[in-house]
């Protein structure tokens, strides 16, 4: 099941994909200036390469300059080429970044959320044995089996995961008669359970718990197609291993069906604390790295770990602008942030600068908090 310090773990991760396009875009316009004052080879007209080479240099010139102080509104109708092309790259810059904001959100959102399908997915996985146990004559023919196993029973009749299977866009049975033949069928657990005829409903939800938390989430070959497969994995896969297991060890032998793990206990809050969390670091990114450069006099800003800034900028964003959340409970998620994310030195430099910023902030009164938010914070 998904909680908050997950969810701050995939926005940092957001964040921190955001941050490197932006350098990317920025340097696609120092590129856009290189071309718009690049010689035409293909032109009749005698070119002065020294003039182009003048006006490069200055619209590059203008466009750092500018771009430092973010103040290219003054040089917008221009007639100055310098100038124009100075802007029209800042422009450029900024729709970019803008595209990518939108589309980094919607991954975030979009992955998370399918956490959830993926979860279906891996339990029908025990459906998919079973059927290959009742086509390979070695095993169909053996007192046990996941094909006569009452779980993988319930996990046929349910309707949720039916219809998770009906809504994938792909299949692959070749690989998972490979799973079947080289993880499973050779297991030494697994071949004793088909040979016991009356393994009894302990059995056989043991032998479902192993074949995912001991065969399948510690197996090489299953670990690499699912990487390969989905994108966010390593992050996610200790929270899949949870979901599956825990579904497993919930059923009691009087239930008469699956009882399913739930994406969070509350998704539509917690999607709105995720979204805001990322939309509002973002939107707040130069007065944070303003307020950390204060507080960082000893370091120089541009050489502290990128990653230090990006927590320290979620930090500020959720003590600021989450009321419900304790200042102490801000700090201790972003320095563990911090020491599962960044460098060694990282969680002294990220404590020592939360402590003195989150002390000033609440004297200047930006700091406000409610209700569950005032617990801890005297």
């Amino acid at each position: 099941m998904l909680n908050r310090r997950i969810l701050r773990a995939k926005a940092m991760q957001g964040l921190y994909a955001f941050y490197k396009s932006q350098e990317a875009n920025y340097h696609l316009a120092l590129d856009y200036i290189e071309e718009k004052f690049t010689p035409n080879l293909n032109s009749m007209e005698p070119v002065d390469r020294q003039e182009l080479n003048r006006k490069k240099q200055s619209s590059l010139k203008i466009f750092e300059q500018n771009f430092k102080h973010n103040s290219f509104d003054n040089l917008n109708n221009t007639e100055n080429e310098e100038d124009t092309t100075a802007y029209q790259a800042f422009e450029k810059y900024v729709i970019q970044n803008q595209k990518d904001f939108r589309h980094f959100l919607e991954i975030l959102i979009n992955e998370t959320e399918k956490i959830y399908d993926r979860y279906l997915w891996l339990l029908n996985l025990v459906n998919e044995f079973a059927l290959f146990e009742s086509k390979d004559p070695k095993v169909s023919n053996s007192p046990g089996g996941l094909r006569k196993n009452p779980l993988t029973s319930m996990l046929q009749k349910d309707q949720k995961v039916i219809q998770n299977l009906k809504s994938q866009a792909k299949e692959d049975p070749e690989t998972y008669y490979q799973w079947y033949r080289s993880i499973l069928k050779p297991d030494e657990e697994y071949q004793h359970y088909i040979q016991n005829e009356k393994s009894g409903f302990d059995a056989d939800k043991k032998i479902c718990i192993y074949i995912y938390k001991n065969l399948l989430f510690k197996n090489e070959l299953f670990d690499n197609y699912m990487e390969s497969n989905d994108i966010s994995w390593s992050e996610d896969k200790h929270i899949l291993k949870s979901m599956t297991v825990k579904t497993f060890k919930n059923i009691e032998p009087d239930d008469v069906g699956i009882e399913l793990i739930q994406l969070s206990n509350n998704w539509e809050e917690d999607r709105d604390f995720f979204k805001k969390l990322f939309e509002i670091t973002i939107n707040n990114d130069k007065e944070y790295e303003k307020l950390i450069a204060d507080k960082s006099q000893n370091w120089d800003i541009d050489r502290i770990a990128i990653m230090d800034k990006i927590i320290l900028k979620m930090a500020l964003c959720e003590m600021i602008h989450f009321p419900s959340i304790p200042v102490k409970v801000s700090i201790n998620e972003y320095i563990e942030l911090s020491k599962n994310f960044s460098t060694p030195k990282s969680k002294k430099f990220v404590n020592g600068i939360l402590d003195v910023l989150s002390e000033e902030l609440k004297t200047q009164g930006i700091i406000k908090k409610s209700g569950r938010g005032l617990i801890d914070n005297k």
